[in-house]
């Protein structure tokens, strides 16, 4: 099969059973199919990725899909690309959303303790179908208009999927909250391409490298408004703790593979394209990213909500790969790569950290911290996945987000700024401190005196435990998987240093 084709059936097939899964209603034919359809989107993203290597390593290769012509200007409505970076972002959102739907098969029940789960399976299972479909169609767009229609659909998704519980006032307001903040952000990206048109007179990717001066630097302010909107940066946070509400394995992929990684990749490609950027557009995203940080360690060291602690930490550790991204500006090609490894590394410590507290949600009924005292003694497989992911969110080496953190850093340092060595050092502190949080978490949760809801709680069923372990195994091997790829990402035509 051409890459094309596969390409195809990945972005379309997720579409086309997402919306059969929203005409059914029983709960087992409805997740078996959803289960059955990631799983096949899974295998079809790793083909692509391994006809995409064996076919000519690092190369781009684009395929227009629909487009016209209007006055001689070309629109390219659906234009796609694979290259180094798509190919393993697309690996991961397909895998994630596998992980994450077979997690739910169990999850998403009448014995959940937390929620009784009797209705809705038909719009949780297409919705999460359709939001994958969205985000593969996004990360391998190469036209700025189908990263624009696919950017609406993930805040449509992630909008319903938010308000599951719609009988709940917070649930919709959380949801109207999410959907009014992504559209803001909507909005600044539609400036931004505008202005690459009337600048370039395209749509594609590729017209980036053809805007120059004051136009770029205007361009970048809208899209990191657009990007920080989409990934709750500051000051755009608002609506991801209130997200929380949402059931939690729709929280793992909004954090883990899916809404929130938009943000960054998106930052990402226009920094690729761009070629050179000015100073303040990297000063002013590097300084942004660490304000955020700043402002989301001080968050989520107070919090008992495991949930909203984890909203906190996704949000700094999206500051990560910004910062990254502000390196890249700079010039330092290992920014790029950190920000697209740190996407990588953080999506299986971040899904295993929210699935875990799924699974104890399951258990106990209960998503508070303090309830959980004393887990080893009930379930050493839930312990393992807490200490795991707290540990990788925080940079513990051998495990997988030290190494990303590690290349941003050595990336601040070789931009040779005193800005970004300034940068750097802060946020390694952020990571020291993110350690004694988390360490001071696992050692209350995991290794104190058993708690009454832990005392109390049901077994985790068999499917919930196995993806546990799967991602506790890819939290430990899972940066050395995308080394030789990393070599391949830079900056397309080859400035950078």
């Amino acid at each position: 099969m051409g890459l094309g084709f596969i390409l195809g059936l990945e972005i379309v097939f997720p579409f086309i059973f997402g919306i059969l899964c929203l005409c059914l209603r029983g709960r087992k034919s409805t997740s078996l199919m959803a289960i059955s359809v990631s799983g096949v989107t899974t295998a079809l993203s790793i083909l692509l990725c391994l006809e995409y290597f064996r076919g000519g390593f690092g190369k781009e290769v684009t395929f227009d899909v629909l487009g016209f012509k209007v006055s001689n200007v070309s629109f390219d409505v659906f234009s796609f690309t694979v290259d180094p970076a798509s190919a393993i972002i697309g690996v991961i959102v397909a895998l994630i959303g596998f992980l994450i739907l077979a997690f739910s098969y169990d999850y998403i029940s009448p014995a959940n303790r937390e929620h009784r789960f009797e209705y809705g399976f038909g719009w949780f299972y297409g919705m999460m179908l359709i939001f994958m479909g969205s985000m593969l169609g996004f990360i391998y767009s190469y036209s700025l208009i189908s990263m624009l229609i696919f950017y609406e659909l993930t805040s449509i998704c992630s909008w319903a999927l938010i308000g599951f519980f719609y009988e709940e006032k917070e649930a919709v307001y959380a949801a109207e909250k999410a959907l009014y903040i992504t559209h803001l952000g909507e909005l600044a990206f539609i400036v931004a391409v505008a202005l690459v048109f009337l600048d370039s007179r395209g749509f594609l990717l590729s017209d980036l490298g053809k805007v120059i001066g004051f136009t770029k630097s205007l361009i970048f302010v809208f899209a990191s408004i657009a990007c920080w909107a989409k990934s709750a940066q500051i000051p755009f946070w608002v609506w991801l703790p209130d997200a929380m509400i949402a059931p939690t394995p729709v929280s793992a992929y909004l954090h883990a593979a899916a809404m929130v990684k938009i943000g960054p990749y998106l930052l990402f490609r226009f920094i690729q394209y761009s070629g050179s950027v000015s100073y303040g557009i990297a000063a002013m995203i590097g300084v942004m990213a660490i304000i955020t940080m700043i402002y989301g360690f001080l968050m989520y060291i107070p919090q008992a909500d495991m949930k909203r602690l984890l909203a906190y930490s996704t949000i700094t550790q999206l500051s990560y790969m910004f910062l990254s991204l502000s390196f890249a500006c700079l010039g330092v090609v290992d920014g790029l790569r950190g920000c697209i490894y740190h996407i990588w590394n953080h999506a299986y410590a971040k899904c295993l950290f929210f699935l875990t507290a799924g699974a104890l949600a399951y258990a106990t009924g209960s998503r508070f911290l303090t309830d959980y005292s004393g887990i080893v003694r009930r379930s050493r497989i839930a312990a393992l996945s807490f200490a795991t992911a707290a540990f990788a969110i925080a940079g513990v080496p051998p495990l997988n987000c030290f190494y990303s953190k590690y290349l941003i850093f050595l990336s601040g340092f070789r931009a040779h700024s005193v800005l970004a060595y300034a940068l750097s050092i802060i946020a390694i502190g952020e990571s020291v401190l993110c350690f004694i949080v988390f360490l001071n978490w696992v050692t209350k949760c995991v290794f104190g005196d058993m708690s009454v809801k832990i005392r109390e709680a049901q077994d985790i069923p068999y499917g919930m435990r196995v993806v546990l372990a799967i991602l506790v195994i890819a939290c430990f091997i899972s940066a050395y998987a995308i080394i030789p790829v990393l070599s391949r990402i830079g900056f397309v035509g080859g400035v950078g240093r």
